[in-house]
């Protein structure tokens, strides 16, 4: 039996849902029960479950709602070709992922909040779904009326602060003091983690960075060593080695995470709930409708108006060694 608690999603491969937003999803390594409000998650590991019964879509999407940002961080990987997705298509697609064995939706870009009717979006989705709702920010753009819009339908925030006090002003061309005070908006949102990309630049700030998140209320770091376009880490061996060091010697009292294809380089271990090859705990649907299984992946199945996701997402992962589903 493994379990786990936290705010973002993170889960197995099948489900039956219901309105409360608890979640019983069946997969190959059991049956796993998800709470999206609580993020609460158990997985019994004894339980056989026949195949037809996995779910047919992965436990989490995230979806880049749009290429455009008003940042220019040096390090970004996102596309920046224009793009961008249609909201009633996104919710179209939300419900088949979850009336398919979906736990979990983040919206991504870009920012986030530059997509028209964002807060919409979000409410349309938490409403007329089971699914787990979450996006990642750089935070600058809240305001009392966006955080009325979308309390009680975000589920978790994950915000980008790549340093503090003048690296993360260097960086990421914003006032530090301006993202502190952002931070009593989102805290009245709902629960939110911290993103920090490493790099030489930045790991310096690493232990400031941890006290300053957890004190301000973060329930979750995520350490994101920088990684180029191709998805190969282009960290260098002497910072990754410094925040391997310093992961070994804070994991036991604060919450760590990081990417899957970090996770060797850092020493933070895997989730307990996860699939046992990771084939589909994961995907990835870009701004121009491209579905991949991860950001990072050249080649994906190109989704059109009205195409169904379900039926891009079987085909895609037809390309790939994988579970079989009824």
């Amino acid at each position: 039996m493994a379990t786990e608690m936290g705010n973002a999603p993170s889960a197995l491969n099948a489900k039956i849902s219901n309105q409360s937003g608890f979640q019983v999803r069946y997969c190959p390594e059991g049956v796993h029960f998800f709470d999206r409000r609580s993020g609460w998650n158990l997985l019994l590991e004894e339980v056989e479950t026949a195949t037809a019964s996995w779910a047919r879509a992965p436990r989490y999407m995230s979806i880049a709602l749009t290429n455009a940002c008003e940042l220019s961080c040096p390090y970004c990987y996102a596309a920046k070709e224009p793009a961008r997705q249609r909201a009633d298509q996104v919710v179209q697609w939300a419900k088949e992922l979850d009336a398919n064995g979906g736990l979990g939706v983040g919206f991504g870009g870009g920012e986030p909040t530059l997509f028209p009717a964002f807060a919409e979006l979000c409410q349309s989705v938490h409403s007329e779904t089971n699914l787990a709702v979450t996006f990642t920010t750089h935070g600058h753009r809240f305001t009392e009326e966006l955080v009325e819009s979308l309390s009680g339908s975000v589920d978790f925030i994950r915000l980008s602060m790549d340093g503090v006090g003048s690296t993360y002003e260097r960086l990421r061309g914003r006032s530090f003091d301006q993202f502190r005070s952002q931070l009593n908006l989102i805290r009245r949102t709902t629960g939110f983690g911290i993103n920090m990309v490493l790099n030489s630049e930045t790991i310096s700030d690493l232990p400031d960075a941890a006290d300053f998140a957890f004190s301000e209320g973060a329930q979750e770091l995520l350490l994101l060593p920088e990684t180029g376009v191709d998805g190969e880490l282009t960290c260098d061996p002497k910072t990754l080695s410094r925040a391997a060091n310093w992961v070994s010697e804070n994991q036991a009292r604060v919450r760590l995470a990081t990417s899957d294809h970090a996770v060797a380089a850092l020493g933070v271990p895997r989730l307990p709930i996860a699939s046992s090859d990771g084939s589909f705990d994961f995907m990835h649907l870009d701004a121009r409708g491209v579905l991949k299984f991860g950001a990072f992946e050249r080649q994906g199945r190109q989704l059109e108006q009205g195409d169904s996701l379900l039926v891009a997402i079987e085909a895609l992962r037809n390309t790939r060694s994988a579970p079989t589903h009824a």
